[in-house]
């Protein structure tokens, strides 16, 4: 265990995680503290969160459905081509990346009326008009999101996850800012809408700066037919499977569901929910997203060996190693941390809750039902923290189809559970407790998987 913490300490893990852990205060200040504070449990709180959800949603479907596709794509292309034939290619992809943002943010502003109708059929008409204004103004935060995921994934193969984990960081910035300074103003929403929309774009600005001091040089190139294939093979399988978690849980759960049992339940669910994903992304996502590019370089010397030579001396088991390693090293890591913070929030969610919301206008029921949610969220928090790794491991090996079938089992799964725990009189608890529940099983589904690529994590 030592030997393991000294090498976390050397590694670029603990840098990312802080800049992560700054980005999590940012979004948890405005999830969790400001908006439940200013707006109250209410159907204006619903509203903005149910459009951030919206928005936010499409952005991580593409930003995690492409990440860890993107990432093996560019380290293995850049083995096998020549420096211009790359850098054509990076910038194929990042033009690709741009139109495709450019087409989902004009649907969903297109699409704004139905999109709130179909999401809050409970609310009032008012409600419903508002969030369909609050999408067309995030609309444009999905089209800096796909340049920023394909600039972030080239940057991630450089090794320079510093540079990419602000992401997390410079949109709920701003919308805390825009709290502050207009906290009275009648259209508040709207302008934390913005704000969200400008972060995403200062963002993908300081990539593409960042970008250019790797010695990347851009070019107006189109892409071409090589690029668009590898992007199909990489991209189409993850980014389908994430789109249909996310949407199963992320909307039909967590705000269909939930608003079924009335108004301002979404809003005290996603302060419980915020403080949970935080510490997930915190721990699992921050471990994932350093491993994943040793794990991709080991598979693709494993596919291109640099000579005969080097594959006759370098046996398949030994490559096997050289790919497990990371992914034993990192799971170890995750269990490690996640294991104290863990007890820490099964122990303490309500002193946690009380310290948050002790000054705020929250009434104690309310208070008491975000640290019951916290608590169930919570109780699966190791499971949820390996996730993210588990899935790099199959990611680094271009298993895009157990990817595709791992995030379509777990959707399902998700969907049937908390429809189960509902049904049992666990009421909007019940949604805590399916998430737990679900992580649990998708350990479970992502070690066979692994195993069936002659892998073991344990």
């Amino acid at each position: 265990m030592k030997t393991l913490v000294q090498k976390l300490l050397h590694s670029p893990t603990p840098w990312v995680m802080a800049i992560t852990l700054g980005g999590m205060g940012f979004s948890l200040l405005v999830h969790f503290k400001l908006i439940p504070t200013r707006f109250g449990v209410s159907e204006n709180a619903d509203t903005l969160v149910a459009t951030l959800k919206s928005v936010l949603l499409v952005d991580t479907v593409f930003r995690e459905g492409a990440k860890f596709s993107l990432v093996p794509l560019f380290v293995t292309q850049e083995t096998v081509m020549s420096s211009a034939a790359y850098r054509r290619f990076t910038n194929g992809i990042l033009i690709v990346s741009l139109c495709l943002g450019a087409i989902l943010a004009m649907l969903i502003a297109g699409s704004a009326p139905w999109i709130a109708n179909g999401l809050l059929p409970q609310h009032s008409l008012a409600a419903r008009a508002e969030m369909a204004t609050l999408l067309r103004l995030g609309a444009p935060l999905v089209l800096f999101g796909c340049g920023s995921t394909a600039t972030g994934a080239f940057l991630n193969s450089q090794r320079r996850f510093k540079t990419v984990a602000l992401r997390n960081a410079l949109p709920p910035a701003l919308a805390a800012g825009a709290f502050f300074l207009l906290w009275e103003t009648p259209l508040l929403a709207r302008w934390i809408a913005v704000a969200y929309t400008i972060g995403a774009g200062g963002y993908f600005v300081w990539l593409c700066i960042e970008t250019l001091r790797t010695g990347h040089r851009y070019e107006l190139t189109r892409p071409g037919r090589e690029t668009l294939h590898a992007l199909k093979s990489a991209l189409t399988l993850p980014t389908l499977g994430f789109a249909i978690r996310q949407l199963s849980t992320r909307l039909f759960v967590e705000v269909y569901l939930i608003g079924q049992f009335g108004a301002g339940l979404i809003t005290l669910y996603n302060s419980a929910f915020r403080i949970f994903s935080a510490i997930q992304t915190l721990i699992g996502i921050s471990l994932a997203t350093t491993a994943l590019p040793n794990m991709a370089t080991h598979h693709a010397e494993k596919e291109h060996p640099a000579s005969a030579e080097t594959q006759e001396k370098s046996s398949r088991q030994d490559k096997q190693n050289r790919t497990r390693a990371p992914l034993q090293k990192n799971a170890r890591a995750a269990v490690l941390i996640a294991f104290p913070v863990t007890l820490g929030m099964l122990i303490a969610h309500e002193q946690i809750i009380k310290g948050l919301y002790g000054q705020s206008s929250l009434s104690h029921a309310a208070m008491q039902l975000i640290a019951d949610l916290l608590f169930w969220l919570s109780a699966g928090m190791i499971f949820s923290c390996l996730i993210p790794m588990l899935n790099a491991g199959l990611y680094a090996q271009k298993a895009y189809g157990l990817v595709f079938r791992n995030m379509v089992t777990m959707a399902v799964l998700n969907i049937s559970v908390a429809y189960a725990c509902v049904a049992t009189s666990w009421w909007v608890l019940g949604i805590a407790l399916a998430v737990s529940i679900s992580a649990i099983l998708a350990v479970v589904n992502l070690t066979y998987l692994l195993r069936k690529t002659g892998i073991s994590w344990m």
